[in-house]
């Protein structure tokens, strides 16, 4: 399956108080040449758990805002499909189509080294199969039913585990299904666009190949 990062529908998350993030989501996805694009005017309002952790105090009106996309796709079966976070910067990206197994549910263009204890195990030069990676900031959703997935474990995961719903996605659902992830991230956060979390090194860091034997050895040594 071949699929052109250019073409391919594409929805960004931005609250309407972030003008100047959505000027630079603009200005970014012209200069990538991404253009059945559409911003998603975020969910605010809904207020975290009581010991929320610093920095986290909106993990449930972004999940909520990702779920209200795929909800839209699943009405309307417009996969594949983009969902890019905006506060995120890219590197490397392709000007011709990208090679992607035909089993794959979902591809993560952007990746993140938070959970130290990822699976990612090599399937070509630029791409990994993946379980346990936090991140959401760049996904393609290519199969209906881990976008129901995704809803179905990140609902339970804001609202009955009080964590952010990529926490989830990674342990429960992503081992479920057929996820792949580049070996180098082609979208990350930028630091510049966020005054509180600082996440540009590890989003933007290639994940290394880690098989289940190295990984369980990981857990054991941690």
């Amino acid at each position: 399956m071949k699929l052109d990062l250019r073409a391919i529908q594409c929805i960004w998350i931005n609250v309407d108080t972030d003008i100047e993030k959505a000027a630079q989501m603009e200005s970014l996805l012209d200069r990538l040449q991404i253009k059945r694009r559409r911003r998603f005017s975020g969910i605010t309002g809904i207020a975290p758990h009581a010991e929320v952790n610093y920095g986290e105090e909106h993990y449930r009106n972004c999940a909520e805002s990702h779920f209200a996309v795929l909800r839209t796709a699943l009405k309307d079966d417009t996969f594949p499909l983009l969902i890019l976070e905006d506060d995120v910067e890219a590197q490397g990206f392709p000007d011709e189509p990208i090679e992607f197994p035909s089993d794959a549910d979902a591809i993560y263009l952007g990746t993140s080294h938070g959970n130290r204890d990822y699976l990612a195990i090599p399937v070509s030069d630029h791409l990994l199969r993946i379980e346990r990676v936090f991140a959401a900031h760049a996904v393609i959703y290519l199969s209906r039913s881990y976008a129901e997935a995704v809803i179905a474990d990140g609902l339970r995961s804001i609202y009955e585990h009080d964590e952010p719903f990529d926490v989830a996605v990674a342990f429960e659902t992503q081992p479920r299904f057929c996820i792949y992830g580049m070996r180098k991230p082609i979208f990350y956060q930028s630091d510049a666009k966020n005054q509180t979390n600082k996440w540009e090194q590890m989003t933007r860091t290639p994940l290394s190949p880690r098989n289940k034997t190295e990984t369980d050895s990981h857990s054991l040594s941690i």
